[in-house]
């Protein structure tokens, strides 16, 4: 059989004889795709798109709006300006993206169709993710209103701290839980959620395992923020180095050096090392200056003069300046002066220049007393005795010893005597120690009594002694008082007494004052006196 090509010239083609005619294939006259569907779905597109467009439009008109009547209200307050201005970029595309996606689900919500699915659940997860990137950007809000309450307290801020922790708590809250609408999002997801919750205690237990570090660093984190050990701002020395805490994280702890480097600690390090916190109260400090001199050196013109340093200058607060010689040894003395400044810069400034000028007035006015070290050669001369003088030297000295050996010996035996006589005569079952008792007992009751009277008659001569004075001065006394300036006070030689600041050094190690403990005695005495007295005949 031969086939030949359909020809205009031969409609029915060239066929051999014996054979029917082929009819030619004829096109279908009905498409496989109407034509008003295609125009349909074109329209659907279209109308979504514009939709889309049309609810992104609305959202960021408001939320312009929004963010403009926030400016103007951020005046009045600093928590509307910040959030205005953490909200001005991430809110703004998180508005955006929520408007496409309301404008799509409010377009094509009830058409059937795979890829229009595929559209919405891609704009759903992009549109979680704006708004949680929006809300992450909204933590940060408490902290930068913290930031300005300290701008304008320079002190360490216990809120700032705490801000800053939250910050981060917040933002890994808002992070996993964008993660798990996102994986919810998926069918398939939450079928396996509810596998992966009844074996939560297994995985649990594994991921603790496995993340044992960077949970106790994250729970060492939320101590340090609600304990208060440290705080945003405060000086501190970890590992023999000294700076201020500049950031407190969830895992770790940055330090600012005095020399601008950054130190970084786990944050465990502050919850299981110690370590020193300057500012943990208030930043006044007390620092020393040692000078090593002669001991020729004279301390109260080098006091004076610690005296004439100090007023001198602005870095000294006028709560402490002491001057003593704390050790002596052959080579010299060690003079320690004892200041206080306001914070630690200025410490180190007030001892540098302490140690500075000190030395110069040393050196100008007491040069003799430079540590110095003394070379003495000392001349021996040798004597030789003959032999029989040395025999007899030595005959002599054991004589004097055994004499010595005797008369000790008498002495032992007459201070025996002298207790027998002395423990007989103190018998307890004797009359003497009964005698002796009692005239003791009457002489500490003599005493107490003596000592209330003469509290009663110090109180008194004390009150008239006030009367009189308060009536002595008049208006026009008081007037021409003079006030002296604190920075005019002398360097003293006591560290623990001579000024209420050194009496509260010393009521810290050896408790009360001498005035409270005289005072509370004398009340004693004088209640003891008033029993004894209700008890006598």
């Amino acid at each position: 059989m031969c086939f030949w090509p359909v020809s205009p010239l031969f409609p029915g083609g060239l066929t051999t004889s014996g054979d029917t005619p082929k009819v030619p294939p004829q096109p279908n006259p009905t498409p496989t795709t109407p034509v008003d569907q295609v125009i349909e779905a074109s329209i659907d597109v279209v109308a979504a798109l514009i939709s889309c467009s049309t609810g992104a439009f609305i959202m960021l008109v408001s939320t312009q709006l929004t963010w403009f009547f926030l400016r103007r209200l951020g005046r009045l307050h600093p928590f509307i300006k910040y959030f205005e201005r953490r909200s001005r970029i991430s809110g703004s595309i998180a508005a955006f993206l929520l408007g496409v996606h309301l404008g799509w689900l409010w377009s094509m919500h009830g058409v059937p169709g795979a890829w229009i699915d595929l559209v919405g659940h891609t704009l759903l997860i992009i549109t979680i993710l704006g708004v949680t990137w929006w809300l992450m950007r909204l933590c940060a809000v408490l902290e930068d209103l913290t930031r300005t309450h300290r701008e304008n307290d320079k002190k360490p801020s216990r809120l700032l701290t705490q801000a800053q922790v939250l910050h981060r708590v917040l933002q890994a809250f808002f992070a996993v839980t964008g993660a798990s609408v996102i994986a919810l999002s998926f069918p398939q997801a939450r079928v396996a959620m509810g596998s992966v919750l009844a074996s939560a205690g297994i995985i649990s237990l594994i991921a603790g395992i496995a993340a044992q570090g960077l949970l106790a660093n994250m729970f060492a984190g939320v101590q340090i923020a609600f304990s208060d050990s440290i705080r945003v701002g405060d000086l501190v020395v970890v590992h023999g180095e000294s700076g201020t805490i500049e950031e407190i994280t969830l895992t770790y702890v940055v330090v600012l050096m005095w020399d601008g480097r950054r130190l970084i600690l786990p944050s465990k390090k502050f919850t299981e090392d110690a370590f020193e916190n300057w500012t943990k109260r208030d930043a006044q400090l007390l620092g020393t200056v040692e000078i090593h001199a002669d001991w020729r050196l004279p301390v109260p013109s080098l006091r004076n003069e610690v005296d004439r340093l100090l007023n001198d200058t602005d870095l000294w607060d006028g709560r402490t300046a002491n001057v003593q010689v704390t050790d002596s040894s052959a080579d010299g003395m060690v003079v320690r002066v004892a200041v206080s400044a306001p914070n630690s810069g200025d410490l180190w400034d007030l001892r540098c220049y302490l140690r500075e000028h000190l030395i110069d007035w040393i050196q100008a006015e007491a040069p003799y007393a430079l540590p110095r070290q003394r070379l003495e050669p000392q001349q021996v001369e040798t004597v030789s005795l003959p032999a029989d003088k040395i025999a007899m030297e030595r005959q002599l000295r054991y004589s004097v010893i055994a004499e010595n050996h005797a008369q000790n010996a008498r002495r032992r035996e007459e201070a025996a005597e002298a207790r027998k006589e002395a423990a007989y005569a103190t018998d307890p079952y004797g009359e003497p120690i009964l005698e002796q008792y009692a005239r003791k007992l009457l002489d500490k009751r003599r005493s107490w009594r003596a000592k209330a009277r003469d509290l009663d008659l110090s109180t008194a001569e004390t009150d008239e002694c006030t009367d009189d004075s308060a009536a002595a001065f008049d208006a026009s006394d008081l007037a021409q008082t003079k006030v002296f300036s604190p920075t005019t006070t002398i360097s003293t030689e006591r560290f623990y007494s001579g000024s209420p600041d050194a009496e509260k050094r010393r009521e810290k190690l050896t408790g009360a004052s001498r005035d409270s403990k005289s005072t509370s005695n004398s009340e004693l005495a004088s209640h003891e006196s008033e029993t004894s007295s209700k008890d006598a005949p």
